[in-house]
């Protein structure tokens, strides 16, 4: 699916690679780099902002994904949106199956006005992987999932000192049974290995002392509870420095590893730049730089990454595999299937017939991504999410899209224009003429019926291999 591409010109060239990206006439700020900022950076964003952003200017774009929209897309004001969803979960976790939170946090993705923190608090679902499968509390998991979104674009250090104390997470990893007596290791081994470190910068004494200074910390009736009578108050020696630590010191002894903000650049490098070509070192360091002296505020070196010249690179566009939830979340922003929307809940039993199951990731590695979201089961589950958006016979899905309505309501009246509108908005670059011209025969072939011509179109884009990709 995805061709083989060139080096990128700024891959040997850190200082260039990271210099805001300034247009030129070579390459000018125009709907392709508007449209890649929000696919990388959002869930894909609707016409309309799309050409308001390409009038203002990139710096002007960023900003406004960074600090969020002042109303949702459902035309509420960003606050009372917020107030409304996190009070729809408070109510509705405590007795909710899987598929209720599920659909909570998709709907929020939907009608978001802060794109960018809801993509990043999936991100970090993925980073800090905890499933329910085990945790076994829709409630904890939401508190979880409230936790990180507080701090998805804030501070790395706050957040890994929370994550810590989180009940679905001590669940998670067993912390549960870490007693004086028995340290468990598991918790002290991910967030090194996976939380903060990376492989390769700690040793397995290590991972011992550390689960040691963890000990007393328990869930009792689903909340954080300090035991000090489990707790082993002895020396520790963690990453060479010793000490009567406790559970609050770990963060900060690895915070002050080099390899920590590395390690968290890396994988930012990798969910917004590129998942094929890992960085050098050499060109992760500015990166990690910015991160270690801005004390860990996340939006620094995601600031920095998506105004860069890398960023924008047009060799790296149309390269990266959207994940289930992205390809869902964007088609239905995108085509403003908003009043009304999608069923929640059947938009998360495809997401999870696509591989990606909210508050299920597979393991606490979290899921792959990458060319492993697509084999023939996935690409038919994503066809028939598809289809059933465009369908008029999907209750829970269909009847919503009318493309006729929606290209004309941007100012595409003529059959011909409404499909490259739509060619436009949906796909990361254009198609190769072949594939322009049998879209555009969808609507010689219904010349009559505009409305069915163009439904056909849509189908031929969003079942495209080039859809998948952002």
């Amino acid at each position: 699916m995805i061709a083989p591409s060139s080096r990128s010109k700024f891959w040997d060239d850190p200082a260039a690679a990271w210099a805001p990206f300034e247009p030129t006439a070579q390459q000018p700020w125009d709907l392709a780099c508007v449209a890649h900022l929000h696919r990388r950076a959002g869930f894909a964003a609707p016409w309309a902002l799309l050409q308001r952003d390409l009038r203002a200017g990139l710096g002007a774009s960023v900003d406004r994904l960074l600090d969020g929209e002042p109303t949702s897309t459902d035309g509420n004001s960003a606050r009372d949106f917020e107030n409304l969803l996190d009070a729809m979960a408070a109510e509705l976790a405590p007795s909710a199956d899987l598929t209720r939170i599920q659909a909570i946090w998709l709907y929020r993705m939907i009608f978001t006005p802060h794109p960018l923190r809801e993509r990043m608090t999936l991100f970090w679902h993925n980073h800090f992987a905890t499933s329910i499968v085990k945790v076994q509390a829709a409630l904890l998991m939401q508190r979880q999932n409230n936790l990180l979104r507080a701090h998805a674009l804030g501070s790395f250090r706050a957040m890994l000192q929370a994550i810590g104390k989180d009940p679905a997470m001590l669940i998670w990893l067993d912390s549960t049974i870490n007693r004086k007596a028995k340290p468990n290791e598991n918790y002290a081994r991910e967030v090194m290995e996976l939380f903060s470190l990376g492989r390769g910068h700690y040793s397995e004494k290590d991972i011992q002392e550390a689960a040691r200074a963890f000990t007393g910390w328990f869930v009792v009736r689903d909340e954080f509870q300090v035991v000090p009578r489990q707790h082993d108050d002895g020396v520790k020696t963690v990453l060479g420095r010793a000490g009567n630590w406790t559970g609050d010191d770990i963060p900060g002894i690895l915070l002050d590893q080099p390899a920590c903000a590395e390690w968290i650049c890396r994988k930012l490098f990798r969910h917004f730049v590129s998942e094929s070509q890992p960085p050098s070192e050499r060109l992760l360091a500015p990166l990690a730089k910015a991160f270690r002296d801005a004390n860990y505020q996340i939006r620094v070196p995601l600031g920095m990454l998506l105004r860069s010249n890398l960023f924008f690179d047009p060799s790296l566009r149309g390269r990266r595999v959207k994940s289930p939830v992205e390809f869902a979340v964007g088609m239905i922003r995108s085509l403003e299937v908003l009043q009304p929307t999608v069923e929640a809940a059947a938009l998360a039993g495809a997401c999870a017939r696509m591989g990606q199951s909210l508050y299920a990731p597979p393991s606490v590695a979290g899921w792959e991504g990458g060319p492993a979201w697509i084999n023939s089961t996935t690409m038919l589950a994503r066809a028939n999410l598809a289809l059933g958006l465009l369908s008029d016979q999907d209750e829970a899905l269909g009847h919503r899209f009318q493309p006729k309505a929606l290209a004309a309501r941007h100012g595409f009246d003529r059959p011909e224009a409404a499909v490259q509108f739509l060619i436009d908005l949906l796909l990361p670059s254009p198609p190769e003429p072949a594939v322009r011209d049998s879209i555009q025969k969808a609507v010689v072939a219904r010349d009559v019926d505009t409305e069915a011509a163009l439904r056909e179109a849509a189908r031929r884009i969003l079942t495209l291999p080039e859809y998948q990709l952002a």
